[in-house]
């Protein structure tokens, strides 16, 4: 069986067509697409499925995949292709030494809420192996002799010979004295002694648009590490994070803020104002009557919609503030309200979910 099941990772059978293959791949390369999804494995998961495509898509790779697996055969672990070569053929077949892609970096950004909401560019430092500037990524002082590597004989790999059940086995190594190079080299890079490579940092510029939320990830192309033997370099993702405010929470693309009135501005209403993401202020009105958790949402006053036109609300809760301590003067007026109406209303089983609202937009 094979260690990953192409089929399954792209949701289609085994009897499935190329359209079939090609409309699964498109649909889920853009909901798992890092520039787009949240998801902390969607880099993961999108080259997983890429990998899927790349062999399904091809005619000749979807064959042998449907009769060896991903490198296994009928249940003989760790048999790949190349080993099966060598079982029956008593060869080996000549291993690539071209170009390979640098690896891809990962870092976390902290954000103010502010920065969300307007878009922000910040200077990271990323710590990366970079092509060395001495050998341009060959490994060898400039000016120094190459020969072919006496041990491999230039194929930059060794091969051992043993007999199995099966026949006459090789195995393949890189070989352990030019590093699978093939040559070798009379003085190294003093820089890199030999590497190609040197780690350095860097300070990269990544910009995030308005409206971008905790979680998600930005990515920027070419900044990973340096290929090796002039292979392109990875790129870098810089997953967000958002510092909490004191004044608002985010709630998707709204804002929720919490304003304490007192019992007779809840009572008879009133006009005041708010804070806004801005730094401003904006004019809210409190309805006679209102509740305790009640809400008022102030219309585009919240986070802009990544990507996206329009912005979300500023939902306003109201905390009805009981005093603690009543001058002389209140005390004789509660206590002629308290003679007015000694009961409250009934009938308010609504608040319970009110205020589980205001718990929730406020974590606790």
């Amino acid at each position: 069986m094979p260690k990953v099941d192409h089929y399954s990772v792209l949701g289609v059978g085994r009897d499935a067509s190329a359209d079939d293959v090609r409309s699964a791949y498109r649909k889920l390369a853009r909901q798992y697409h890092p520039d787009v999804s949240a998801a902390a494995d969607a880099a993961e998961r999108f080259k997983e499925i890429t990998q899927a495509y790349e062999v399904l898509s091809d005619p000749e790779k979807r064959q042998r995949y449907d009769m060896f697996g991903d490198g296994d055969l009928g249940g003989m672990a760790g048999f790949g292709i190349d080993d099966l070569f060598n079982t029956f053929f008593g060869g080996t077949r000549r291993r690539e030494r071209g170009p390979v892609r640098g690896a891809d970096l990962r870092l976390e950004v902290e954000l103010d809420l502010e920065e969300a909401v307007t878009g922000a560019e910040k200077a990271v430092r990323v710590p990366r192996q970079e092509t060395c500037e001495r050998c341009h990524g060959g490994g060898a002082e400039p000016g120094a002799k190459t020969s072919t590597c006496g041990t491999c004989g230039g194929r930059g790999e060794v091969r051992q010979v043993q007999q199995s059940l099966f026949g006459r086995f090789v195995s393949v190594a890189t070989c352990p004295r030019c590093g699978g190079s093939g040559k070798n080299v009379d003085q190294l890079c003093r820089d890199c002694r030999g590497e190609g490579r040197i780690h350095a940092e860097r300070e990269v510029t990544v910009g995030f648009p308005p409206g971008i939320d905790d979680g998600q990830q930005i990515r920027v192309g070419g900044q990973g590490e340096s290929g090796m033997r002039g292979g392109p370099p990875g790129d870098l993702y810089v997953l967000v994070r958002l510092r909490e405010h004191a004044l608002f929470r985010r709630d998707g693309d709204d804002l929720v803020h919490v304003l304490r009135v007192t019992p007779a501005q809840a009572a008879l209403g009133d006009e005041l104002k708010v804070p806004t993401i801005e730094g401003g202020e904006a004019p809210v009105k409190i309805p006679a009557g209102s509740q305790h958790g009640q809400s008022v949402r102030l219309r585009g006053k919240g986070i802009p919609r990544l990507h996206a036109s329009g912005r979300g609300d500023e939902i306003v809760y109201l905390d009805v503030v009981v005093p603690r301590t009543l001058s002389k003067e209140e005390r004789a007026l509660y206590q002629k309200l308290k003679s007015l109406r000694p009961q409250p209303e009934k009938d308010r089983a609504e608040d319970d979910t009110i205020l589980g609202k205001v718990r929730d937009a406020f974590g606790g």
